[in-house]
């Protein structure tokens, strides 16, 4: 009898430490292939009292596609496109000034005249050549009428429209000479009828305003002077530079809300370039932002905060929990995660980014899992108690 209590009594001992093995190979198992560590010291509840009190809910955790928001720091720069300098292509003197800092000014409007001598003798040619070029072609036009009348021959016609013909390629040759140094077929025009005493316009090539005027009534100038700067600040840009790693997280075409340090209303634009090259040195690429500035809400060197907001398209999705559910505990990152039998237990968590109130989870919990948000605090001061 006693060697049979003895057997059994060694049965049981067998059973009991191959289910306590199993159990502990199981849990480092799902540990293993999880990412979720979890102890009975972890394992806790609120008092029936407090909890009926103070009411815990809980969030599912699954699978979304994290759509965020990336901040950066950019400048307002004029439109490349939409910015002349103005200049005289030939050496004279200020002579007449019609615009100055901060006009606005139409294109084709006279911003300053020049005089110059170069221009003057240009004038004098034009006028010469084009007189010479009239009288040719009305000696020609007598040589065909006297040649069909057989008063003339055909060599003395032949002579005169080759003549006029020579003299007609003078005058386009001093007409090109003449638009090289700025004038206008209107500027021609009124030549022809009296002259313009050796004065050469500076028109400008676009509508704008003149944010910069570097010449003065009278100054001596010389070719290449730039004389004025003409913005249309109706459209601007702004230039961000991006870091290498959230290049991912642009494209053409992303909306865009800007601020500025003089407050306002949040300004909408879109992404209109990604560069394809990244700064060696800074490993940022450029980023600009074309902006429509007709009601004048920016200007040329102002800083903006721009936030580029997230396309859900371009979001991968992944595992994330709500912000609310997650407390710091000796410097880590917790969750607790409610147990079948209705208490919870303490996980490390271990985070990715984050976007709005969802924050990524890479390791520690899993897809389905309740976890404690409103009312976590009150676990976590029930674990530091």
């Amino acid at each position: 009898m006693t060697r049979s209590w003895l057997k059994l009594v060694i049965v049981v001992a067998v059973v009991v430490g191959a289910t306590i093995v199993y159990r502990a190979f199981s849990q480092h198992a799902v540990e293993a292939t999880t990412g979720v560590h979890t102890t009975e010291a972890a394992r806790l509840a609120l008092a029936p009292e407090a909890a009926k009190k103070n009411p815990i809910a809980v969030a599912r955790v699954s699978r979304a596609p994290l759509v965020g928001e990336l901040p950066l720091v950019g400048s307002v720069a004029y439109d490349q496109s939409r910015y002349a300098v103005v200049g005289p292509l030939v050496a004279g003197r200020v002579v007449s000034l019609r615009a100055g800092l901060g006009d606005v000014v139409t294109k084709g409007q006279v911003l300053a005249e020049i005089e110059s001598a170069e221009v003057g003798q240009a004038q004098a040619a034009w006028l010469s050549a084009t007189a010479r070029a009239n009288a040719a072609q009305a000696n020609a036009r007598r040589e065909r009428e006297l040649a069909a009348q057989h008063v003339s021959s055909a060599r003395e016609q032949e002579v005169a429209e080759s003549t006029a013909l020579s003299e007609s390629a003078e005058v386009r040759a001093a007409t090109e000479r003449l638009r090289a140094f700025g004038l206008s077929a209107s500027d021609l025009s009124q030549l022809d009828r009296g002259g313009t005493g050796g004065r050469v316009p500076l028109r400008a090539p676009i509508a704008g305003t003149v944010v910069a005027r570097a010449i003065a009534l009278g100054q001596a100038v010389e070719r290449g002077t730039d004389a004025f700067q003409v913005v249309d600040l109706s459209r601007l840009w702004v230039l961000l530079d991006v870091h290498e790693k959230d290049l991912g997280r642009v494209h053409v075409g992303q909306h865009v809300e800007l601020h500025t340090d003089a407050g306002g209303e949040v300004l909408a634009a879109e992404v209109g370039y990604v560069s394809p090259l990244v700064d060696e040195k800074t490993r940022t690429a450029h980023v600009r932002i074309a902006f429509d500035n007709r009601t004048a809400a920016l200007r040329p060197g102002q800083y903006v905060t721009a936030k580029l907001r997230g396309d859900p398209a371009h979001a991968p999705s992944v595992l994330c929990v709500p912000r609310r559910c997650l407390q710091r505990v000796e410097g880590k990152l917790v969750a607790f995660v409610r147990r079948a039998d209705g208490g919870f237990e303490r996980r490390t968590v271990e985070t990715g980014s984050a976007a709005g109130d969802l924050v990524e989870v890479r390791a520690g919990l899993v897809e389905g899992d309740e976890v404690a948000s409103d009312g976590a605090f009150l676990l976590k001061s029930e674990l530091l108690r």
